[in-house]
């Protein structure tokens, strides 16, 4: 039997891991260029965008499916 909400919750601590690490990368200055800063910053947004949508309660989609939108 797979628990998918144990699943859920080491994907999302998976995703808070990587972003910490991507701001300790972009705190030490001296180890990236422009570009890879850029990078950094783009996929820090995507993650937090992410990780908003794991942590955002679930009760109003299921409101929604009965009204049937």
């Amino acid at each position: 039997m797979v628990n998918y909400g144990q699943d859920k919750n080491i994907k999302l601590k998976t995703l808070k891991q990587t972003k910490n690490f991507y701001l300790w990368e972009l705190k030490r200055e001296e180890s990236l260029t422009e570009s890879e800063r850029s990078k950094y910053l783009l996929a820090l947004k995507s993650i937090n965008k992410i990780i908003q949508e794991k942590e955002k309660p679930k009760k109003a989609v299921f409101q929604n499916n009965r009204r049937g939108y």
